[in-house]
């Protein structure tokens, strides 16, 4: 639906039934002069095209139009003779060679404008123009040789480098080799020489951006983590860094909780702890079983045998569950007897349990020593089934476990002290011993049983530093082996950078950017502006 009036009075429209009324036309010319228009009016009913500064009237579809009620080609019919349908044909033409005439000139501007190639390579004649290739090269010394030896340059050096190049064979030796330390990164470095011209570093400070995004369109990357310039080594680090390896990662690698080293002082650590001083309130065996495990503990057989020996060593009692057939260890200590009444008030005061300790008294006449067997059944452990237990148990108990000097039973254990124990040796055992005495062999016995870790630490530190040195002797051989390999590499590649430097001279800067942004060899280039162009 319109109602409009176009160019004037030229040509009049108005809304009929849904049908555009073409009320008038000024002359017999149906060009009609108008703004830019490109459209259909009335579904089809009449079509206009651009042509240049008019708009043409194309085509007319008679049994739509209705002038002024009357159909457009009756109207024709009626008030136009044949001179008039020449007009009308003589405009129709003229309208043709306008618009063939307008698409010559359509294909003529296509023509003149340049493709997406074509743009790129007049960007990049323009760049080369305002940049300028200052050097080039391989590795990263050879690019800070370049910038250390002139200092009044503003220069922008774009690098492709890894982990691996960069580090010395020093560090390249100390550090663990990982897959990402060959691949190639690239990172721009911006530099201003300390002589540099104040109104150079300003230009570089104001255009840094557009320089390195033209950069990373010849990369055909979204950024190249750029870094500025201080010195070689800070400058190195920083890049390790962003390469993600730290420099201290790199050249000291921390031990892993897995590593050989760590295990070896962790169980190192292990022994030195297992002395009874440093239990932490377990008993030794306890402890023992802990920190080196089941299978490192003794089974009951031979705790039992260290028991009964004179001098048995770390363990001086056992405490057995109660069988028929076997000895099945409960718990065992160094501490003596009296230990042994302790941990059973403490901790097994409602378990049916047997056990043999060993009891020592030092004197002028030497060491004496007695075993104490032990028939417990603690004041909590009631009912019928413990009572069972302990009653089936104790004959074949008492022939595994073996001879004793003297028994404790549960009222005997109940008060024990060191006097009672030598109430109990006097009277079974017919010996007249000291509380003093007995004091001195549990003395004398501790002793003893220090002397048997340090053997047993000695041993355990003799078998580290044998593991120790192999495991060093095999990274040495290793490290020699990756050394060798990475000095074949670089040799290899030495001869490959000086064919490229070849053709890299005889390249501008954006070829050899865009050749360098390949990323199949590392390199180097730097980068100064024109500041003339």
């Amino acid at each position: 639906d319109r109602d409009d009036v176009i160019s004037g009075t030229s040509v009049t429209f108005s809304d009929h039934d849904h049908e555009i009324i073409l009320d008038a036309v000024a002359g017999d010319d149906r060009s009609v002069t108008f703004s830019d228009r490109d459209d259909v009016i009335s579904d089809r009913s009449v079509t206009f095209s651009d042509c240049g500064d008019e708009i043409i009237l194309d085509t007319v579809s008679c049994e739509e139009i209705i002038v002024n009620g009357v159909s457009w080609k009756d109207e024709l019919s009626e008030s136009h003779d044949v001179e008039g349908d020449a007009s009308l044909k003589a405009a129709a033409m003229e309208a043709a060679e306008v618009r063939e005439t307008h698409k010559e000139a359509e294909k003529k501007v296509a023509a003149t404008k340049p493709s997406a190639a074509e743009a790129k390579e007049q960007e990049s004649k323009n760049a080369a123009e305002k940049i300028k290739v200052y050097a080039y090269g391989g590795l990263y010394d050879e690019m800070t040789e370049a910038l250390d030896r002139d200092k009044d340059k503003v220069l922008l050096g774009i690098i492709t480098t890894s982990v691996e190049e960069l580090l010395d064979d020093e560090a390249y030796m100390r550090t663990e080799s990982k897959t990402n330390h060959s691949e190639l990164t690239p990172i721009s470095i911006q530099y201003s020489g300390p002589d540099a011209h104040y109104n150079e570093v300003d230009y570089y400070k104001n255009h840094s951006h557009e320089i390195e995004s033209f950069c990373e369109r010849l990369f055909n990357v979204d950024r190249l983590n750029p870094i500025v310039y201080s010195d070689k080594i800070e400058t190195r680090n920083r890049m390790l860094t962003l390469l993600g390896e730290a420099h201290q990662d790199e050249v000291h690698p921390e031990v892993t909780s897995d590593s050989p080293s760590s295990t070896m002082s962790q169980k190192a650590a292990r022994f030195r702890t297992m002395r009874i001083a440093d239990t932490g309130g377990l008993t030794a065996y306890k402890h023992a079983l802990n920190v080196q495990g089941a299978d490192a503990v003794p089974d009951g057989l031979s705790l039992l045998r260290i028991v009964r020996e004179p001098l048995g060593t770390p363990y001086n009692w056992v405490l057995f569950k109660p069988s028929k057939e076997e000895l099945i260890i409960e718990d065992g200590g160094s501490g003596g007897v009296m230990e042994l009444a302790n941990v059973l008030h403490r901790d097994y005061n409602d378990q049916v349990l047997f056990g043999l300790a060993r009891v020592s008294f030092a004197n002028d006449f030497g060491l004496s020593q007695f075993w104490c067997a032990l028939e417990w059944k603690g004041e909590n452990a009631s009912g019928v089934k413990a009572l069972k237990s302990y009653t089936e148990s104790l004959a074949p108990m008492a022939d595994r476990i073996g001879d004793r000097s003297f028994t404790l039973s549960n009222s005997s254990a109940m008060d024990l002290s060191p006097q009672i124990v030598v109430d109990f040796v006097k009277k079974s055992c017919n010996k007249n011993m000291t509380v003093q005495a007995l004091e001195h062999a549990h003395e004398m016995e501790q002793k003893a049983i220090e002397e048997y870790w340090d053997k047993l630490e000695a041993k355990e530190k003799a078998k580290r530093d044998a593991l120790n040195a192999e495991k060093l002797k095999r990274e040495e051989e290793e490290r020699k082996a990756r050394l060798k390999i990475r000095t074949s590499k670089l040799a290899d590649a030495k001869d490959i950078r000086e064919t490229r430097n070849k053709k890299w001279s005889k390249m501008n800067a954006p070829e050899l950017l865009e050749d360098l942004g390949k990323r199949d060899l590392s390199g180097w280039v730097l980068l100064q502006v024109d500041l003339d162009n």
